[in-house]
């Protein structure tokens, strides 16, 4: 197996961050656009009573 050139492992690392903010992005953007529909459906809740042994 030939040795890993210090550039190699740079790019390598440099990839894998790339790939873990674009995937970081997508969910964001996934997350923000199914928010505003997913508040406007649901009922607000009501807070959870006081449990006396709490």
């Amino acid at each position: 197996m030939p040795q890993l050139s210090t550039a190699h492992i740079f790019l390598i690392h440099l990839w894998a961050w790339l790939v873990l903010c674009l995937i970081v992005q997508k969910t964001k953007t996934v997350s923000m656009n199914k928010t505003p529909t997913h508040t406007l459906l649901t009922k607000p809740q009501k807070p959870a009573p006081t449990l006396p042994w709490t």
